[in-house]
């Protein structure tokens, strides 16, 4: 019979077997374009069930009214998830993500997007700038605002517009678009 290893030597080997094989998991890992855009989707039964739960004191909801304190209370859902990011492509699926408290930027920003869009958005989408940060943009009332998955900060008007002048756009996704600014 094997001897019980300590909690320390099983990590060891943990992250040995991770590092081993990171380019497997990464390749294993990977989603097409579209796939990326439908984990986007407001359709999603768990988005609906969030959706529900955040909106649940707003009967009915008026997005034209509601929107912004119902975006609030989805980033500040988001904000309780606290952000690690991984040597290799991994991605989670949002119970995963909520049962844990703990994702990426980008599966963060994932989760986000889709609640403003089960909140009605048309334009929110998630934006992936040129060093691979993901970030959330979306607009109320014809003022732009962009969500940082990464601190839980929100930017509007110019000060969401700068933060992507200092790191330009590799491309932007929602269930709705696709747009690839690595071509332009």
């Amino acid at each position: 019979m094997a001897e019980e290893l300590d909690p320390s030597t099983k990590l060891e080997i943990y992250k040995l077997v991770l590092s081993r094989y990171k380019d497997l998991i990464t390749e294993k890992e990977s989603l097409s374009i579209s796939e990326i855009r439908q984990k986007v989707s407001p359709y999603n039964d768990f988005v609906r069930k969030m959706r529900d739960s955040l909106l649940i004191d707003m009967v009915p909801y008026d997005p034209r009214q509601n929107f912004l304190t119902g975006a609030e209370r989805a980033m500040d859902l988001i904000r309780k998830i606290k952000t690690c990011e991984f040597a290799f492509t991994f991605w989670m699926d949002f119970k995963e993500m909520d049962s844990l408290k703990i994702a990426t930027s980008m599966d963060k920003a994932i989760l986000l997007a889709a609640l403003l869009r089960s909140l009605e958005s048309e334009d929110a989408k998630v934006l992936v700038t040129k060093k691979g940060r993901a970030l959330v943009r979306f607009s109320y009332k014809g003022v732009p605002y962009l969500f940082v998955p990464e601190s839980g900060s929100l930017l509007m008007g110019d000060d969401a517009m700068r933060l992507i002048t200092d790191d330009p756009l590799a491309y932007a996704f929602s269930d709705l678009i696709y747009e690839n600014y690595e071509e332009q």
